[in-house]
């Protein structure tokens, strides 16, 4: 199966074929080195044409970053019609469908799809997704779309259809990440079984994986330091660095800049910067999450009557904010970018892998701990049901904040999802 169709300097000559050039140059930088490390400069550079060159061909970087995007929405839209073609007739049960599910996520995540890559840089990339809006609402109705065509081939799956796309939305960035470790594999499996078992209302499966990660895992403490320590104050400058600005903000120097501190003092009270950035991106987890998602507190309000009083509650978690006031964002809108740029750290750096890994091992872990304190008493969450739910929140959160839905409130996607995740009591 040809499944990584790309943007390819053939074909044409003179102006045209210089802007395709440039295209696929600028794509294999952010494929390797991340969106941050596309410029005007480097793109003349790496295709060797001066900048005035890539200036006349794109005016501007919006105008790149959206040419970039252009290429890579018909590129995805190739991919995703060939999958289409390919299971057209295919008999859609609950062994194959997985195995669709599961395939489509590993082709995604193969080195040479860049045109997925540069979908999910510009997810979590303010300046990208200003400049490529139309681009980006419609390679998230294409995602959505091709999965709802799927499965109106198969009626019995139906109650996945509005659950499907945002689910492999976040399950793919975890999968850009983590695809060919044993254990990510393992689990992959395990959940996408649970999760076409749960769509024929077929028993839960046993989660031997599952339980077998969350086994070995040492969850996240915060720091719990004095108010007003050094200690807080880095974390707390780290933390609205990586809110305002993305995981790859933090460094040393803005850090200590901002925290009035000698560039040493990371180094005195951490160690090393990467058990720095560490305990930053969990501080900055725990410091946002609303207190009755919160486990490790007793909880400060009475359980939900009934699905419209619980979606009413969590509708807060998918506010979507201003382009220039991303901090005013629901908590799942702040955490899946946040996870999402994690992801694409680790896909560049294998060291962050196992950061990655302990984001994804113990997914629901906290919605399965508060399941009978929020969730109405009609559910009944097993612990893959909440695994299921808290990827897809995420997956929803990152797909709204690109592309609103114009009628459906988070309400009214909240409530689908329960119905479709989670077991009736």
């Amino acid at each position: 199966m040809a499944d990584t169709a790309d943007i390819r300097p053939e074909g044409g000559d003179g102006r045209d074929a210089l802007r395709v050039q440039a295209i696929a140059a600028a794509m294999g930088i952010i494929a390797d080195q991340g969106l941050a490390a596309l410029s005007i400069r480097d793109l003349a550079q790496t295709i060797g044409k001066s900048t005035t060159v890539i200036v006349n061909l794109f005016q501007t970087k919006a105008g790149l970053l959206a040419a970039v995007a252009e290429a890579g929405l018909q590129a995805d839209a190739e991919f995703h019609a060939r999958f289409l073609t390919q299971t057209r007739n295919a008999p859609l049960e609950r062994s194959t469908l997985r195995v669709l599910a599961m395939g489509y996520l590993l082709r995604r995540a193969a080195p040479e799809a860049r045109f997925v890559r540069v979908w999910e840089e510009y997810l979590t990339d303010h300046e990208a997704c200003a400049a490529a809006d139309p681009q980006l609402r419609a390679w998230a109705q294409l995602h959505e779309r091709a999965w709802a065509e799927l499965l109106e081939r198969a009626p019995a799956f139906a109650r996945l259809a509005p659950v499907l796309a945002p689910y492999l939305a976040m399950e793919g960035l975890y999968a850009s990440a983590l695809v060919g470790r044993a254990d990510y594999d393992l689990l992959l499996g395990e959940a996408l079984d649970g999760l076409m078992a749960r769509a024929l209302d077929a028993p839960s499966p046993p989660t031997p994986v599952l339980d077998w990660i969350e086994a070995g895992l040492t969850p996240p403490e915060p720091p719990g330091l004095e108010a007003g320590s050094m200690k807080l104050r880095l974390l707390d400058t780290a933390a609205d660095l990586i809110m305002e600005g993305g995981v790859g903000a933090v460094t040393n120097r803005s850090v200590t800049q901002l925290a009035k501190a000698s560039t040493s003092t990371i180094l005195y009270h951490f160690g090393d910067m990467r058990t720095f950035l560490t305990q930053a991106i969990w501080h900055s987890v725990f410091r946002e999450i609303p207190a009755y998602l919160d486990w490790r507190r007793p909880l400060d309000r009475s359980r939900p009557a009934d699905l419209a009083a619980w979606s009413e509650l969590m509708a807060a978690t998918l506010k979507l904010a201003p382009p220039d006031e991303p901090a005013a964002a629901g908590f799942y809108v702040k955490y899946a970018r946040l996870i999402a740029q994690i992801c694409l750290l680790a896909r560049r750096d294998p060291a962050l892998q196992d950061l990655a890994a302990l984001l994804r091992g113990p997914e629901g872990g906290g919605t399965f701990a508060r399941r009978e304190a929020i969730w109405p008493p009609q559910f009944a969450l097993t612990r893959m049901s909440a695994a299921h739910f808290a990827i897809w929140i995420k997956g929803r959160a990152l797909l709204n904040a690109i592309a609103p839905p114009a009628s459906e409130a988070p309400q009214v996607q909240l409530q689908a999802a329960a119905l479709a995740i989670a077991s009736r009591a």
